[in-house]
């Protein structure tokens, strides 16, 4: 596996992608970067999964994350109405 990317590397290739800050962007250009996003993890993950190097915890795929930092999001924060 590669190297793990760095936050100040995770930040500049963001900015690469999106084209500076999600700030300054309409929500349509918001939604149109996730729907692209989305789709090239699918054929990132479709890839790894073709080259035999997609691993698995269990039964459930192990999406490849090869960096320290995690970004926190409504998916990964504690939901503060569920009991």
């Amino acid at each position: 596996m590669s190297t793990s990317m760095s936050k100040a590397e995770l930040i500049e290739a963001a900015y690469e992608v999106t084209g500076g800050n999600l700030n300054d962007l309409s929500l349509d250009r918001v939604y149109r970067l996730i729907t692209v996003s989305q789709y090239v993890t699918d054929l990132c993950l479709n890839e790894i999964e073709r080259r035999g190097a997609l691993t698995f915890h269990g039964n459930v795929p192990v999406v490849p994350y090869v960096a320290d930092h995690l970004v926190e999001t409504i998916l990964t924060r504690p939901n503060p109405f569920s009991r």
